[in-house]
């Protein structure tokens, strides 16, 4: 038997690299780690792992392969100190792609719905007892947890295309939600992307597929690039392979749920009835499609299916629900594209008559830069709008592309809306309050730190009650 190996990641705390570290843990490698956050994920890791608060050299002492975030500076002192030791070196993706050679895998890739379609899989497998390895992007409600060793053949992962680092991971099958431009750092154009897209694709080997979601007119057309895969087709439009019809919301109890048809639509076109979700919004509609476009190819029984999609409990900040009463709704959701704000803001006027307030915390300059006019349309839904300071994720800072920027921008816009430039500390939270005495529905959107305002929102409401 070989030796098993020291792994140290830095920047363990980062949800991707937190569930490689867990899987390969319970693998039986001995696993540690550092990062610079105390956040909820490090605490839990903490109970198994070795983390360190600081980056140091000291902390990768008879460390054999080093793994690190794509969040970690080149010139850390922990990376800088493996090199000089020669000691190897590995991107999360580097060593998401060792990991799943373990076992038969199935990526999700796309500009939005990774996760919640990486969920819906996982999901559906441990329904249909088939115990996958699960390495997904947030935390599954229903598991609480986002990794997990499993005992069956296959690993279901999340494809950060973030960094281009995806195209090189062994799928055996493959899917591809949707395209849009994102990543301005890394990708230089939309050729760029799409390109990296169909890279990806390019891995699948013959005894696999891809799943595409065609409703995007990126994704069809990368999909007349692609030679010698099986395709398996997905989306509101009929002409695909698996599809959905009547559409409904329903309320149950003090609840809602969606109701659909499926229409599988291969050499004959079959209706099925009566498919229920406790997801709302067209966009998780086509998130459950790909999910059962990939079940249903590793011919997963219909009734199973159900009942996993019925019973899903959904992941967290993706229109997770903090306070629930007769007259408001607060919910905090991790949507920071513009494409993802619409379509989230657009599920919770479904579901609701009173005025809706949106706090956004912009996330990158780059971001905000390149797709403003984007993210000026996506609030249209929105009765009042706050707008945080700009999160950087790392980035220099942009004064001009600043929060007071993106204020203006929609202040112009919106004349007839009330939008606030705003810190989110108690004055931001004594104006919520109030505006809940009307029964408005308050929504913190964003990837940085708008959860730990939220949440912090919610701690003040018990306070004050």
């Amino acid at each position: 038997m070989f030796k098993k190996k020291h792994i140290h990641f830095i920047g363990i705390g980062g949800i991707g690299m937190s569930g490689i570290a867990q899987v390969l843990h319970k693998k039986g490698f001995k696993v540690s780690g550092s990062d610079l956050s105390e956040n909820v994920i490090v605490k839990k890791l903490r109970k198994k792992i070795k983390v360190f608060s600081s980056h140091k050299a000291d902390n990768i002492n008879n460390a054999d392969i080093i793994v690190y975030s794509s969040a970690i500076q080149k010139n850390n002192i922990e990376i800088l100190t493996a090199k000089k030791l020669k000691i190897p070196v590995f991107s999360r993706a580097m060593m998401l792609a060792q990991v799943m050679r373990l076992k038969a895998s199935i990526t999700v890739a796309g500009s939005h719905g990774k996760t919640t379609t990486t969920s819906l899989i996982a999901s559906i497998f441990e329904t249909s007892g088939m115990d996958p390895t699960i390495l997904s992007g947030g935390i599954i409600n229903s598991l609480e947890i986002n990794a997990k060793l499993g005992k069956g053949e296959w690993i279901v992962a999340e494809a950060d295309e973030s960094d281009g680092s995806f195209t090189f991971l062994p799928s055996t099958i493959g899917v591809i939600n949707n395209i849009d431009l994102e990543h301005i750092d890394y990708y230089k154009n939309m050729k760029h992307l799409k390109d990296s897209f169909l890279k990806y694709s390019e891995n699948i080997p013959f005894y696999g597929f891809i799943s595409l979601g065609i409703d995007c007119k990126n994704v069809r057309e990368i999909k007349k690039k692609i030679y010698g895969k099986k395709i398996i087709t997905y989306g509101l439009s009929q002409k695909c392979n698996y599809s959905a019809t009547n559409i409904k919301i329903i309320k149950k109890s003090n609840s809602y749920l969606t109701s659909f048809d499926l229409i599988e639509n291969f050499e004959k076109k079959k209706i099925l009835k009566n498919f229920l979700t406790p997801l709302l919004g067209d966009h998780n509609i086509k998130n459950i499609l790909a999910s059962i476009s990939v079940s249903r190819g590793l011919k997963v029984s219909y009734p199973k299916i159900k009942k996993a999609l019925k019973e899903f409990s959904g992941v967290k900040r993706r229109f997770t629900i903090l306070h629930k009463s007769k007259h408001n709704l607060i919910i905090d959701d991790y949507a920071h594209h513009p494409v993802e704000i619409e379509e989230t803001l657009k599920s919770l006027k479904q579901i609701t008559k009173n005025e809706i307030i949106s706090i956004f915390e912009p996330h990158r300059y780059s971001r905000v830069s390149a797709m403003i006019d984007e993210f000026i349309h996506c609030f249209k839904n929105s009765n009042y709008i706050f707008i945080l300071p700009v999160f950087s994720a790392g980035e220099k800072i942009i004064n001009s592309i600043d929060s007071a920027f993106f204020y203006e921008k929609l202040r112009k816009k919106y004349s007839n809306k009330s939008v606030y430039l705003s810190e989110p500390d108690k004055k931001l939270f004594d104006t919520l309050k109030k505006k809940m005495t009307t029964g408005n529905n308050i929504i913190f959107l964003g990837a940085g730190l708008s959860s730990k305002t939220a949440n912090k929102f919610k701690s003040y409401l018990k306070k004050k009650c």
